[in-house]
């Protein structure tokens, strides 16, 4: 009894270390790039306008790389026709965050996708 005790006491010590060293809350806020994969985007058509009066998108991004994905997303407002679009994405909980970003701030590799 007493060895099984240890036991779990030892397992609890080991998860509660390896929580709190994996565990950051900052990466819980979803305007914070830590731990999110970040695409981009430009605006083309009109956003769909659902019953809470939000405006969806899917869109393809690119990555840094510019490998393509196809993302949806939601905001608040209809956004500008031809607006660059930086989305941080996570593979459970989707598009956490969005913002315009210029031209001239995008990759590389994107900025090749968008200029052709």
């Amino acid at each position: 009894m007493k060895k099984t005790v240890q036991i779990l006491g030892l397992i609890i010590v080991i998860g509660a270390c390896l929580w709190m060293f994996f565990f950051d809350s900052e990466k819980l806020t979803p305007e914070n790039s830590a731990g999110k994969n970040i695409y981009y985007t430009v605006i083309t058509g009109l956003g769909i306008q659902d019953e809470e009066g939000r405006y969806n998108y899917e869109l393809t991004s690119y990555n840094e790389k510019g490998t393509e994905r196809r993302l949806g997303f939601s905001a608040g407002k209809q956004l500008r026709e031809g607006a660059y679009i930086q989305l941080y994405h996570t593979l459970l909980r989707g598009v956490t965050h969005w913002e315009e970003v210029a031209f001239k701030e995008l990759p590389e590799a994107v900025q090749r996708r968008y200029s052709r």
